[in-house]
């Protein structure tokens, strides 16, 4: 889950203003950066290694958001043959394709193209498994 932060207070200038005061900036907030529909915003955690060439390894965590429609190059989440999967969409003379590591499907091989949502972002884990202890055991998974 993402925490929120909430956003700063101003400060009130009173007497001489201090001379940092123009490096001051607000927390980063993950969610406002990472999340920009909350109500079609989803996580899945990727399972197997069918992403590895295009940058997403097992266990990331993918946020999608099912709002946008996919363009040629996205990563999308696709719902094939009854279970979701993720994959690169890509269009090529006028019809849609599916691509991954493990191969790549057409729209005429599957019939009709779901598409249930993009992938705007990828958060990994990259403590190693000596540190991914306590509260930092679960850090970018669900």
């Amino acid at each position: 889950m993402i925490r929120s932060f909430e956003k700063r207070a101003e400060q009130k200038i009173s007497g001489f203003q201090s001379p940092a005061a123009d490096y001051l900036e607000g927390r980063l907030d993950l969610a406002e950066k990472l999340v920009i529909d909350p109500h079609s915003t989803f996580y899945f955690q990727m399972e197997g290694t069918a992403m590895l060439s295009y940058g997403i390894a097992d266990a990331d965590l993918l946020v999608i958001d099912r709002s946008l429609k996919p363009h040629h190059g996205s990563i999308v989440i696709a719902f094939i043959s009854g279970s979701f999967s993720c994959r690169l969409f890509l269009e090529e003379n006028g019809s849609y394709l599916l691509t991954n590591d493990t191969g790549t499907i057409s729209e005429t091989e599957i019939g009709l193209l779901l598409i249930w949502g993009v992938v705007t972002s990828v958060c990994r884990n990259v403590l190693p498994k000596t540190l991914r202890r306590g509260r930092y055991k679960d850090v970018c998974t669900l």
